[in-house]
């Protein structure tokens, strides 16, 4: 699955750039099925780059079928973000806690400016997932878990990475 999404955010680059690199936890309400995104540690690597990586929490509703088997940490995943300053970009892969296995998913974040006082946001990212990795799965089952940890796995990545421009919108409508 590839996932692209442009968005302009009436604010200036800068402004928009800094806030998601260095205060991403507050667009976590903005956002579809998340509960919070936290910072796991922080590098400068010197030259305008930074090392960043979030734990993401997803809210998540399972099928019964699917609650014996299936621990709400497969919900939770790893943000690797790797930021540019001067090219005001971030490269980024995420990683499931569960099972690093489970998905793969990298991308690229861009921002320029779109104008006096205007962003653009543009969203990159490729997903593969691997839902026959999910751990405690019987073998019996995992043929028909398999499509439904796939749909949601999508549902939850897929538009909470689409939806940041919303997010800016709504988190800088509010402040």
């Amino acid at each position: 699955m590839e996932l692209e999404s442009k968005k302009v955010i009436d604010r200036p680059l800068d402004e928009v750039y800094n806030l998601v690199k260095n205060e991403f936890s507050k667009l976590a309400p903005y956002l579809p099925n998340v509960n919070k995104v936290e910072v796991m540690s922080t590098e400068d690597l010197g030259e305008g780059r930074t090392k960043i990586i979030n734990h993401w929490y997803a809210k998540a509703e399972l099928p019964k079928m699917m609650q014996k088997f299936i621990k709400p940490e497969i919900f939770s995943w790893k943000d690797i973000a790797n930021w540019n300053d001067s090219d005001h970009l971030v490269e980024y892969e995420l990683e499931s806690f569960l099972a690093n296995d489970l998905f793969d998913a990298v991308g690229v974040n861009y921002f320029a400016s779109a104008g006096e006082g205007k962003t653009e946001l543009r969203i990159t990212c490729g997903i593969k997932i691997y839902p026959e990795k999910v751990p405690g799965v019987p073998r019996l089952l995992a043929g028909k878990v398999r499509p439904m940890v796939e749909g949601l796995i999508e549902k939850i990545i897929g538009p909470n990475l689409a939806s940041l421009g919303d997010a800016l919108d709504k988190y800088y409508s509010e402040h």
